[in-house]
């Protein structure tokens, strides 16, 4: 890229176009151009060197102050008094076993819904067969059709339907 840019700089300078210099920013117009004493031949670098750039003054950089980013929860959670309604298919296992929920001890009914996960209320493990079956909710996350509200950080199902 070097060489490319020597390149560039060597065929404005023998083509005889303005060159404007980082130091001449504040020049009027007409003590911009500089004009090539005589014709300037490209030099070729030797096979595999990069010639050397010549330094190039860098203008300053003010300071810029960044504004500052809330930190948004990845989870949102559900306050006590917040009920929200859900109709969709969610995952739905044993909140223990699937979920590692440790608000209650034992195997128990939950769903998580987007990302969440949430005690059943409204129908529990043992209605929807054995729960240390292969297939059970203890040993498998299985997909549910509900519909129901969340209350106090617990699904209270309307419906639980599972999906096959």
């Amino acid at each position: 890229m070097k060489f490319t840019i020597l390149v560039i700089s060597v065929m404005f300078l023998f083509t005889g176009c303005a060159v404007k210099s980082v130091d001449d920013a504040d020049k009027p117009a007409s003590e911009e151009l500089v004009e090539p004493k005589e014709p300037v031949e490209p030099i070729e670098p030797a096979q595999g060197v990069m010639p050397e750039m010549p330094s190039v003054k860098m203008p300053e950089i003010p300071d810029v102050k960044m504004a500052a980013i809330p930190d948004v929860p990845v989870e949102t959670d559900s306050p006590k008094g917040n009920n929200i309604s859900i109709n969709q298919v969610v995952e739905a296992g044993c909140g223990q076993c699937q979920f590692r929920m440790t608000e209650k001890s034992g195997c128990d009914l939950a769903v998580k819904i987007d990302g969440k996960s949430y005690f059943v209320d409204g129908t529990t493990i043992h209605d929807h067969g054995d729960a240390h079956a292969d297939d059970g909710f203890c040993r498998a996350i299985r997909q549910a059709e509900v519909k129901g509200e969340i209350i106090d950080g617990r699904f209270k199902a309307e419906s639980f339907t599972l999906v096959k």
